[in-house]
């Protein structure tokens, strides 16, 4: 398995997450070989827009940017209201990002990678959602109709479409 002994923190909205998102590259990274902590607001039982359901095993407060080689947040429709404004998730992005390690976002979610500043100046996707493009261009991204795009370290898709193709640009940038 190319990717044995590194650990990635997915991380979700407790509730009304994208379940394709985070089911589907989770798998990917499973099956070869990583290990995957989910982390939450809250250390507990959170529940997808589809029916899933999975444990957070931490909270996103508690997580520590030296224990991860990649951090990947899904969306979903909570997301604005859990995610965008969380300033430990944005310190946490950009401790991963400025470690060289990898910043994953899909859906909604790319939006908190715009306002941890690692989006500035760039291209950058987001589910289309007009209050979600604003935000995009307001923390200076420059707003494309992409499903996938990749600068270095960081990875953002648009959206559950796109999720086994996000899933699988993990994987790579974990695996080289």
């Amino acid at each position: 398995m190319k990717l044995d002994g590194k650990k990635v923190l997915m991380v979700i909205p407790y509730t009304q997450f994208r379940d394709e998102e985070f089911f589907e590259p989770k798998k990917i990274l499973e099956d070869e070989g990583a290990k995957v902590v989910i982390a939450s607001t809250v250390a507990r039982v959170c529940r997808g827009m589809r029916g899933g359901s999975v444990q957070a095993d931490i909270a996103i407060a508690d997580a520590k940017v030296d224990d991860y080689a990649a951090l990947v947040i899904c969306g979903g429709s909570s997301v604005p209201d859990f995610f965008w404004n969380d300033k430990k998730l944005q310190e946490f992005a950009t401790a991963m990002s400025g470690a060289g390690k990898i910043a994953a976002a899909i859906c909604l979610s790319t939006v908190v990678l715009a306002k941890a500043k690692l989006l500035a100046g760039r291209e950058a996707t987001v589910y289309f959602l007009p209050q979600a493009i604003q935000e995009l261009k307001d923390a200076g991204a420059k707003y494309v109709k992409k499903t996938l795009i990749i600068h270095n370290n960081i990875i953002l898709a648009e959206g559950p479409p796109d999720s086994q193709r996000f899933g699988q640009a993990i994987r790579s940038a974990l695996a080289a």
